[in-house]
Formats: C-alpha cells, sequence, structure tokens
C-alpha cells in the first residue's frame, strides 16, 4: 500500500513537471511592435463588431415580424445562418496558412470580411417570404462579423503583450458592449421609421468603417522568431495532440452552452411580454451598457487578482441571476430592463475572462488557428447547443426563465476545466 502511494505521488510529481515544461517551452514572442493606443483601434472595431451584432441577436424577430416564421422555427433558422460563428477555426486557419503576399496574412481577410458584410447586410434586410436567400445572405452578413472578429482577434494575438491581454478583451467586450447599446436604442427607432432595409444598411456601412480601420495596426513579418509561412499538417496534428487544447476546448463548450441564454434574450423578450421592436432594442441596449461595463471592469480586474476569483465570481453571480429569473415579478418593464442590464454585466464580465484564458494557450505561428477554434466551439455551443435546448425546453414548459436553468449547470461545470487551465498559466502573466 505503501509502494502504491509513493508510486501514485510519483506519477503526479510527473505529470505537474511536465505540465510545467508544456508551459515554458511556449515560443518567445516579440511584442516590441506593440502600442497601447492600439487599444483605440480595438475599440473602434469592437464598437462596430457590437452595433452589427445588435442586428444578429434580432434576426428571429426579424423572421418572426416580417417572414412570418414561429418563434421555435426562428431560432432554428438562426442556428444556421449562425454557421459562420460555429467554424471560427477555418478562418483562423487560413489567415494562419495564406497570408496575401505582401498585404500579410492578417489584414487582407478582415477586409474580405468587409466586403461580404456589404454584400449580406444590404440584401437580408430587403427580403420578403422565407427561402433559401434568407439563409445564404444571413450567413453572408453573420459571416462578415465571424471572420472579421477571427482575424482581428489572431492580429490581436500575435501582437498584444501578456501584461495588456486582460486589457485587451475589457476593451474589446466593453466597446462592443457600447456599440450594441447604441445600436439597440437606434435600432428600434430606425426599424419602425424607416424599416429593417435601412437599418441593416447602415449597420453594414457600420461595420465595413471598423473593418477599414485595422489598417492602422502593425502586422508583424514573424512570429516566435519564425518566418510567416504556410502551416504544415504535422504543426496542426501536434497542436491537437496536446491535452491543454482539448482543455481549453472543453472549457469553451461548457461555457458556451451556459451563455445560450443571450441568443434567446430577444424572443424572450418579445414571447413572454409582448416587448415590441421599440422595447427590444431598448433592452438589448440595457444588456449591452452592462456588457460594456462588466467587460471593462472584469478586464481590468482580471488583470490584478487572481483568475480563479474571477472566473469564479463570474460565474456565481450568473447562476443566482439566472436562479432569480423564476421568481421575479417583472411586469414593470424598467425593473425587466434593470435586470437585463445586469445580465450584460456579468455576460460582459464572463466573455471576456473566458476569451482572455483562451488567447493565454493561443500563442505562436497557430495563434490564429488556435484562437479562432477556441470561439467556434464556443459559438457552436452557444448558438447550435445552448439556444436551441433553452427554446425546446421553454415551448415543453411554457417557461424561458425555466429553460435558462439549464445554463446554470453547464455555467458551473466550466469551473473544473477552468480552474487546471488557470494552473497552467504562470502567475507572473495572470497579474500586472
Amino acid at each position: 500500500m505503501l509502494f502504491v502511494n509513493f508510486y501514485e505521488l510519483k506519477i503526479l510529481f510527473m505529470s505537474m513537471k511536465q505540465e510545467n515544461i508544456e508551459h515554458q517551452e511556449e515560443p518567445q514572442i516579440d511584442y516590441s511592435h506593440w502600442k497601447d493606443w492600439y487599444l483605440g483601434i480595438q475599440s473602434i472595431f469592437y464598437f462596430a463588431q457590437g452595433a452589427a451584432f445588435t442586428g444578429v441577436i434580432l434576426i428571429p424577430v426579424f423572421l418572426q415580424n416580417q417572414l412570418g416564421l414561429t418563434a421555435e422555427d426562428a431560432i432554428g433558422a438562426q442556428s444556421m445562418i449562425m454557421i459562420p460563428w460555429y467554424i471560427k477555426i477555418i478562418f483562423g486557419l487560413t489567415s494562419d496558412n495564406y497570408p496575401i503576399g505582401r498585404f500579410g496574412r492578417r489584414k487582407p481577410y478582415i477586409l474580405i470580411a468587409g466586403i461580404m458584410g456589404v454584400v449580406g447586410w444590404f440584401v437580408f434586410g430587403n427580403l420578403s417570404k422565407y427561402s433559401s436567400a434568407v439563409i445564404i445572405t444571413g450567413i453572408l452578413m453573420t459571416g462578415s462579423v465571424a471572420v472579421a472578429d477571427t482575424v482581428f482577434d489572431s492580429l490581436g494575438v500575435d501582437i498584444v503583450p501578456p501584461h495588456r491581454r486582460g486589457h485587451l478583451q475589457g476593451f474589446g467586450w466593453g466597446f462592443r458592449g457600447l456599440g450594441g447599446a447604441l445600436s439597440g436604442y437606434l435600432l428600434g427607432v430606425i426599424i419602425s421609421d424607416l424599416g429593417w432595409s435601412r437599418a441593416y444598411m447602415i449597420l453594414g456601412g457600420l461595420m465595413t468603417l471598423g473593418c477599414f480601420a485595422t489598417l492602422l495596426v502593425y502586422e508583424p513579418k514573424t512570429i516566435a522568431g519564425r518566418e510567416i509561412d504556410k502551416i504544415s499538417f504535422a504543426d496542426l496534428k501536434n497542436e491537437f495532440k496536446k491535452p491543454n487544447t482539448w482543455l481549453i476546448s472543453l472549457f469553451n463548450i461548457l461555457g458556451g452552452i451556459g451563455i445560450g441564454i443571450i441568443m434567446v434574450i430577444s424572443t424572450y423578450l418579445n414571447d413572454e411580454f409582448g416587448v415590441e421592436i421599440e422595447g427590444l432594442g431598448l433592452g438589448v441596449s440595457y444588456f449591452a451598457i452592462g456588457q460594456f461595463a462588466g467587460a471593462l471592469v472584469i478586464g481590468y480586474l482580471g488583470q490584478k487578482f487572481p483568475l480563479k476569483i474571477v472566473l469564479t465570481s463570474t460565474v456565481l453571480a450568473y447562476v443566482g441571476l439566472i436562479a432569480g429569473l423564476l421568481g421575479l415579478d417583472f411586469t414593470s418593464q424598467d425593473r425587466l430592463f434593470a435586470v437585463i442590464g445586469i445580465l450584460g454585466a456579468i455576460n460582459g464580465g464572463f466573455e471576456a475572462t473566458q476569451m482572455r484564458i483562451s488567447m493565454e494557450f493561443s500563442v505562436g505561428p497557430l495563434s490564429g488557428t488556435m484562437y479562432g477554434w477556441y470561439n467556434s466551439m464556443s459559438n457552436l455551443a452557444q448558438t447550435g447547443i445552448g439556444a436551441v435546448i433553452i427554446a425546446q425546453v421553454a415551448v415543453a414548459t411554457g417557461s424561458y426563465p425555466i429553460g435558462m436553468q439549464i445554463s446554470s449547470i453547464f455555467l458551473l461545470l466550466t469551473l473544473i476545466p477552468g480552474f487546471k487551465a488557470i494552473k497552467k498559466i504562470p502567475v507572473e502573466l495572470q497579474k500586472s
């Protein structure tokens, strides 16, 4: 028995040692080209993305109100339109592997995303009948946001030093929330006065401008001392052999399912409370303002306090609020929107922390590929699994708050791989 205990201790010690070696062997990146004012470019880009994503959140309402779909069918159609968000690894892999001449491997793809957006955003809102054209233009529309998000995030991984990663996620999610807040409020007015078509055109134009702003950010010619060239299959195979890759994948899948409530929030307000389009826009604004504040605060605190404490706090706050939805009286619309704002703040904090942890495991020549992979896992779980499960449970029980309780289970489960991942991040990289 004593021998077995010593043997188990030896195995544990060797495992811990191997984990430390694995992290220490991460390539050393040259961050000398980083400028703090790039956070301003980050803010402009994600402000535009946040505004655009408000239009994405309202897709089910557009499908119901303009094209006559039921709530369940609209959410199902939305899950297909969101396909680009499930395959973000492809966009990261492409930008990692296929630079376009002297223009680099990041910026050209962001511009392509802008062009996709012009087509998708300018056509989608003009459709008056549900058909394959709705799905195709919807995919172009959401694809423009997904591609730009993936590739610009990859550029961020390439150039952002560890002591700025928390701030990066805070600014990114924060200004995304601010863009969503203004867009949510104004969209309701614009849609009511001018119609869905012009509203989506405005969002497409703003998203394109956000893409152009990224041209001001420096793009490195080498990563980890290695000339940028094609990523071999062996590189990719080795990356997916690492236990860390599957650990962070699991973390993002569980977290994505846990925040699936975000994708049903507009349907929830419309079906359960009869909130019309202007009110829905206002509700999205409350959520986005909360997300702005929560992301900035947690992004800052994530650099000052241990990540384990920050992650635990956001998860417990999320679970508590979801449970509170069962008993809260929402007869007052102001009270409803206040709760939605708090939900936004907690969500912003959680997602900033989730992406910060993912970023720590996405450095090196495959930075875009791996960060895109982790985002894909989260987005697929959020829209394709979490939102669909909530919608089905809500239909079966006649209550969205009951369906949302499923999210709490998965949020709590994120703490298991989350803690294990945080243990592998050197303490000096967690705080500054």
